[in-house]
């Protein structure tokens, strides 16, 4: 069975890349701030009793995917002002950098997602985030997209700790299936994360136990130039982010994308104006 690496902050950046080059996908211990991971934790606890479990999607495939029994919601920058600090947290985004820069000018969020598996749920099948913009998921691409699992709560197998197929993100066959012997699962504390590529496979795991929930926080990034999942500045308005810095209102969409001195070219204006200036709100 395999294992993946773990490292700790004080490692720096460079641990985490080396693992990422090797395994796609690496567990940092202590991660998040003590007190901001406690301020995020009891706003998720609040927010999470006012949302269904599963998806009324008509779509049978985002049913499965998304999980009976899970309860997935974002608009996290409007619900938690201790998101915000993750949203931002250098060391993340210095992995960042390093992963997405080289493709573009810069990155946006792709999506703040709260992953709540309640007692009794299926492991989710295996997949790759990358899939979303298919033309880029392939052996011979480069990465679009980077994330985080953070573990809320405690990551344990039985609670549905997330599952990895260290190395997948190097196959030369994308259409191959992970055997069993090739999956393993990202046991940690809560306040760890498990920072992973596009390119890796992985899945939410299975609950198995009678009354536990397995709180994580899924952010992840995405290049300046591609769709994200999340709406960003439908789930927080103005008013939300007025107050943040330039690059926070820029990860969360309400910033035009593509602000590089060498190009006149810009991505999500407004009257070809960067969207506050266009809207006429600073």
């Amino acid at each position: 069975m395999p294992r993946l690496q773990e490292v700790g902050r004080a490692d720096g950046v460079e641990a985490v890349l080396a693992a990422l080059a090797v395994d796609g996908a690496v567990i940092v211990r202590d991660f998040l701030d003590p007190e901001v991971h406690r301020r995020f934790r009891a706003d998720m606890e609040a927010h999470a009793s006012g949302h269904r479990s599963g998806s009324v999607a008509d779509n049978a495939m985002v049913q499965k995917f998304w999980g009976q029994r899970t309860t997935r919601f974002t608009r996290l920058a409007h619900r938690s002002a201790a998101f915000v600090g993750i949203l931002t947290d250098p060391y993340y985004l210095s992995v960042v950098d390093e992963v997405l820069l080289p493709h573009a000018s810069d990155y946006w969020m792709n999506t703040g997602q709260m992953m709540i598996i309640g007692p009794g749920e299926a492991a989710q099948w295996i997949h790759r985030d990358a899939e979303n913009w298919p033309a880029l998921c392939r052996p011979d691409g480069f990465e679009v997209t980077l994330s985080c699992m953070f573990a809320i709560s405690d990551f344990t197998a039985e609670v549905g700790a997330t599952r990895v197929v260290p190395g997948s993100h190097l196959w030369d066959d994308y259409r191959r299936k992970a055997e069993p012997s090739e999956i393993c699962q990202a046991v940690m504390p809560a306040g760890s994360g498990m920072i992973y590529t596009g390119r890796v496979l992985h899945s939410g795991g299975a609950n198995t136990t009678a009354d536990e929930f397995r709180y994580g926080l899924h952010l992840s990034y995405v290049l300046g130039w591609l769709t994200p999942e999340e709406a960003g500045p439908l789930g927080a308005d103005w008013n939300d982010v007025r107050h943040l810095s330039e690059r926070a209102q820029r990860l969360l969409g309400w910033r035009c994308s593509g602000s590089d001195d060498r190009y006149a070219a810009r991505l999500w204006t407004v009257d070809y104006e960067d969207v506050p200036i266009g809207l006429s709100l600073d």
